[in-house]
């Protein structure tokens, strides 16, 4: 049975935090202790107490059918006082009165179960603040009598406990639903069932499923309807559909409306959301986040609660419906899809929403206990995404930009960053690719960046509107503190490394190399997963980086093509290395020419860089002049607009010849079916580039793997190819033709990693 949002006991704070906040949003940065902070400022409260002074107080009431529960910071007998603490920095003053709102509300919860439990008639409450820097408490103290505690915190559990009766009225419906659901197309093709069984049986068991799902499988469909079936009748409560590409999420909206799309025209009661990041989000853009500037933001939670009802009733929160609702409500659409991710089944969203540093997906499982099941669609893209998310990067120019901009006392500890930078420049070999490897971490320069962020916030405490927040010194101590975290979890997984030694801009970079060990912490938490994508071969090489479980199970979905709809050649004569590419720029020009004069229609062209194509262009455009192809082009910096208009051209017309750059936008992800695309062509083997940071990967590889270059360079490159050429054929009808342009394809280290179902014929 389906019970995922149907809690045995909810803490207070998440009960305060549903239905007792007000006021306006402010996004603005603050600083605030850390956890750790926060406990070691509790311990200082309390152990200046009387020696019969009782601290983390259990407490708990049942109010309907809910328990809610918590502890209180400290109970003073002799004052019959519950006491809640909260740390901060800066001036007492400043807290705002929403957020003291929240913490009397928490107080009063506690004051409420105190006098439940032991009969009190009344009882006195006192918010303890305490401030970091200089030790001094501030005491706000009130007394209560139980009955007006009860009638205060009975409000507040009415409120979530109704909401409450809705969502399992609703799970109810669901379970049965779920039960009665039937597959979109009345059966699923042979391919698509074994995905499907392994997907079923991953969350009936618990276990991670690594599926390589050649593309145009139909893939998602068969991770999403197995996943939703499973929900009633195994632990699944909650679906993650996770994808590192805009384009994955909207083929997965589009899939799970399919799924819930009733032909009596009943409507569902599973419930979906998209998360899309705050800038694309935003609906001023120009305006601070906070109620003084954006009208979004203004008095956002006294806005919620009519809000979130209607974006409850509604079945798909995508962008565009959370769009009309902030318009409707006149409320941020971020903050509302952060509020909402909490009561739906399924969210769609980027992999950072689940495996970033601190994560809200994350973190929402953790509070509410929820047994999610992972989609991690296109898993290949994981491993790129997670080394760049466990990573830190800081510039020396942003860092002398930031002294010219913060007032003395921040400016000063920039100095002492810089100086200590320069000195370790001194200490470093010449290098004559600007780039270099650092055999330890800066010890001195750490310590630095430490007393640079204590006295960003320091100065913020003072100065809480000042400019600075405005400037480079801001994205300066964010990447400071960035930094910090990552040498917390520094080891031999990470390395650190100098670029662009000697010009002012030199790039310090902490660099994860291998994921596995933090993708495997965050994966620990959910129920089950399965990781697909048309190119996971070898499985071993996935496995060793994403740090799957030792019992992953490795399926391979046979394909639903025939070898004949698909002609794959590889032009043998041909090299597209480095150096021999301007003498094979003429040959794949009369390659590409005869082959879309012999079979028109639509044809896209995979380069290994920007360069290389511009010279083909270069080459081809003249060529075409007196034909009736239309050339269009991939540019260094399209717009998601511009990106979306350039794959419309493809179902809108025929003739298209469009180049674009092998690992961009339109080489996976992309859907053109039928006529839309007829061919692929692929100038390079999709190599990443031969450079130190790459060179030391290899080394790293061939050390820990003992497959240096197979890790670094072959495997990542030919998963490239594969991507692109899934362009051509995408129904079991589509018919097109590949050409592989590099001799290197018929090698016999290549061969064996290309698609079993292709049949090559060489040119």
């Amino acid at each position: 049975m389906l019970t995922g949002n149907k809690p045995k006991a909810v803490a207070v704070k998440t009960l305060v935090a549903f239905a007792a906040k007000s006021g306006s949003l402010d996004r603005r940065f603050t600083p605030s202790p850390t956890g750790q902070e926060g406990i070691e400022g509790h311990q200082r409260v309390t152990s200046n107490r009387s020696s019969n002074y009782q601290t983390e107080v259990s407490l708990s009431i049942t109010y309907g059918d809910i328990t809610f529960r918590g502890r209180a910071d400290g109970y003073a007998p002799s004052d019959h006082c519950i006491e809640e603490i909260k740390t901060f920095y800066g001036d007492v003053s400043r807290i705002p009165e929403n957020h003291q709102a929240l913490h009397w509300a928490q107080a009063k919860c506690y004051g409420w179960m105190y006098c439940e439990t032991h009969g009190c008639d009344e009882i006195n409450l006192a918010l303890i603040y305490f401030n970091l820097t200089n030790e001094k408490e501030y005491r706000l103290e009130e007394t209560w009598s139980a009955a007006e505690l009860k009638e205060y915190c009975e409000n507040l559990a009415e409120k979530y406990c109704q909401w409450q009766a809705q969502i399992n009225q609703r799970l109810e419906r669901l379970n049965h639903w779920i039960e009665q659901l039937q597959f979109p197309y009345g059966s699923m093709h042979s391919s698509q069932r074994v995905m499907a069984e392994a997907v079923y049986k991953a969350a009936a068991i618990g276990r991670v499923v690594l599926a390589e799902a050649p593309t145009g499988t139909g893939k998602t469909l068969a991770g999403l309807f197995p996943a939703i079936k499973s929900m009633p009748r195994t632990p699944v409560d909650k679906i993650f559909y996770l994808t590192a590409k805009t384009t994955g999420k909207q083929l997965a909206l589009e899939n799970i409306h399919l799924i819930a799309s009733d032909k009596n025209g009943s409507a569902t009661p599973l419930r979906t959301l998209e998360l899309t990041a705050q800038e694309k989000a935003c609906l001023e853009p120009d305006k601070k986040c906070m109620g003084d500037s954006c009208p979004y933001a203004f008095d956002f939670y006294t806005k919620l609660e009519a809000a979130r009802q209607a974006a409850y009733a509604t079945p798909l929160l995508d962008k565009q419906a959370l769009t009309a609702l902030a318009y409707e409500f006149e409320i941020c659409p971020f903050y509302l899809s952060m509020e909402m991710s909490r009561w739906v089944d399924i969210v769609v969203a980027d992999v950072n929403y689940y495996f970033d540093g601190t994560p809200l997906l994350l973190g929402l499982t953790n509070e509410f206990d929820w047994k999610p099941y992972l989609l991690v669609d296109e898993s290949h893209n994981l491993i790129d995404r997670a080394r760049g998310m466990y990573s830190a990067e800081l510039n020396r120019g942003d860092l002398i930009s930031a002294k010219k901009h913060s007032p003395a006392p921040i400016k000063k500890t920039l100095d002492k960053i810089n100086k200590l930078w320069l000195a370790l420049l001194k200490l470093l070999p010449e290098s004559p690719d600007q780039f270099l490897l650092l055999p330890v971490l800066p010890e001195k320069l750490g310590m630095a960046l430490t007393e640079f962020t204590n006295s960003y916030i320091e100065f913020l405490q003072k100065n809480p509107d000042h400019s600075v927040q405005e400037t480079i010194a801001q994205e300066f101590f964010f990447a400071a503190l960035n930094y910090q975290k990552v040498v917390e979890v520094f080891d031999e997984d990470f390395c650190i490394d100098m670029q662009a030694m000697g010009t002012k801009e030199e790039v310090l970079t902490l660099r994860n190399l291998i994921p596995a060990t933090p993708l495997a912490a965050r994966l620990s938490f959910a129920h089950c997963a399965c990781y697909f994508s048309a190119t996971l071969h070898p499985a071993h090489y996935y496995q060793s980086l994403l740090g799957l479980p030792d019992d992953t199970v490795h399926i391979n979905v046979p394909s639903p093509f025939k070898p004949e709809q698909l002609h794959v050649q590889i032009a043998t004569n041909l090299s597209t290395r480095y150096k021999d590419r301007s003498a094979a720029i003429e040959p794949i020009c009369n390659l590409i020419e005869d082959q879309i004069h012999a079979q028109p229609g639509n044809a896209l062209v995979f380069f290994s860089s920007y360069e290389f194509l511009q010279k083909v262009e270069t080459a081809l455009r003249p060529r075409l002049i007196n034909s009736n192809i239309q050339l269009v082009v991939q540019s260094r910096r399209m717009s998601e607009e511009d990106r979306q208009e350039f794959i419309e051209q493809f179902s809108q017309h025929n003739n298209l010849l469009g180049l674009a750059v092998l690992g961009g936008a339109f080489s996976e992800g992309v859907d053109l079916s039928g006529d839309a695309l007829k061919g692929v062509f692929i100038a390079t083997l999709g190599l990443p580039q031969v450079n130190p940071v790459n060179e030391h990967l290899r080394a790293v590889m061939q050390g820990k793997f003992a497959q240096g270059y197979d890790f670094t360079y072959t495997y990542p490159g030919i998963q490239k190819v594969i991507q692109a050429a899934g362009r051509v054929i995408r129904t079991t009808s589509d018919e097109g033709y590949l050409w592989l342009l590099d001799q290197r394809f018929q090698q016999p280290e290549i061969r064996p990693l290309l698609p079993e179902w292709w049949l090559i014929a060489q040119a």
